[in-house]
């Protein structure tokens, strides 16, 4: 994670607890951070001895692997705040209809671009390649997953409970992995597999358009200057809306909890997901939208959130189910996916390998 938006989490963390702790002034809140190469590991070996942190801010995508290797405890829908949050937020921790994560950060696809040089706002695909040909600088970055959103231009849904049928599927992938391809051939435009690098390019002037995240935008409005700065939803493929990806943190318990632990970790995190603290976070970041559907903001105020929240409306996530699979497949898949939009596998071929692939559990 880039270092900026990193100090952005501590610091919404940081003022998160002194607040609570100026409200319970008996309660003492012991924070520890990790990098992501150590905190799932140390957090499983203690633990496997009965230890370990009351409460663990977790990546969503996460979840469904803590919750096999019982790391994790399910969370009583009654302790939490369940009529505030959007309904679409506990799909990536909820398993046999038990809940195991209370969400707290939301995190959505946009589309990025520098209005020094883009005047008009990309609102499709063909937009996208228009810009390359005038010679603005535009590029589309990420892996398999964080390149899926277009899918629905061809009749095809990855994300979410109800994703398409293996033939479907089969098809849409064929047809977006060709209309990449086609588009990395044009001069003024690329695809990235690296989205750091992209966004470190699109933050130096050097690329003028890029689809990027709701948590870069504190990065990139610094590094680019607010004020050239252009955030709008992904762009419409085929004339149908894209299927952005949700991804984003909740907050999970420890399994070994005593009564009170619990108590105290549940009091914590139903306080971080209230109306006034996540309206707080979303103002500070100016880009996050709240996990607390009755968060009210005047939009014309905050235009940003305004637009992550459209973009919100036809995000998704995956299932607990195809996220294992995707999990321990996830390297074969990216591998034929690269190889396809780069023009090495013919992309029937490569669609037909990684719908197999999606489909198989080891």
């Amino acid at each position: 994670m880039n270092p900026l938006v990193q100090n952005k989490i501590d610091q919404t963390l940081k003022d998160l607890i002194q607040r609570f702790e100026g409200r319970y002034s008996s309660v003492n809140v012991i924070w520890s951070k990790y990098s992501d190469s150590k905190i799932y590991k140390k957090y499983s070996a203690k633990v496997k001895d009965g230890l370990g942190p009351d409460l663990l801010l977790v990546h969503n995508f996460m979840i469904p692997a803590l919750i096999k290797r019982n790391e994790i405890k399910a969370i009583h829908p009654k302790s939490m705040r369940l009529k505030e949050l959007c309904p679409r937020l506990f799909q990536p921790s909820k398993v046999n209809g038990k809940m195991y994560g209370i969400p707290f950060i939301v995190n959505v696809q946009l589309l990025c671009f520098n209005k020094q040089v883009v005047k008009s706002a990309p609102r499709t695909f063909d937009d996208l390649i228009e810009a390359s040909r005038s010679g603005i600088s535009t590029a589309i970055g990420g892996n398999f997953l964080q390149t899926m959103w277009g899918l629905p231009g061809f009749n095809a849904r990855l994300f979410g409970a109800k994703p398409s049928s293996r033939q479907a599927l089969k098809k849409g992938l064929s047809g977006w992995i060709t209309m990449l391809r086609t588009s990395d051939e044009e001069s003024n435009m690329a695809l990235f597999k690296n989205p750091s690098l992209m966004k470190q390019y699109f933050s130096e002037g050097k690329i003028s358009i890029i689809n990027c995240q709701s948590i870069d935008l504190p990065y990139l409005r610094k590094s680019l200057g607010k004020e050239n700065l252009g955030i709008v939803e992904m762009p419409t493929v085929n004339g149908k809306e894209p299927q952005s990806r949700l991804t984003g943190a909740s907050f999970a318990i420890n399994p070994y909890t005593s009564s009170n632990q619990n108590k105290l970790a549940l009091r914590f995190s139903n306080y971080a997901i209230s109306i006034d603290q996540q309206q707080q976070i979303a103002i500070n970041w100016n880009s996050l939208l709240p996990v607390n559907q009755n968060s009210d903001f005047n939009k014309d105020l905050l235009p940003v959130l305004s637009t992550s929240e459209k973009s919100f409306i036809n995000s998704s996530e995956l299932t607990d189910e195809k996220l294992e699979i995707i999990s321990l497949n996830f390297n074969s898949i990216q591998d034929v996916y690269q190889d396809a939009t780069a023009g090495l596998i013919d992309p029937v071929q490569a669609s037909n390998e990684i719908v197999d692939l999606l489909e198989i559990q080891q």
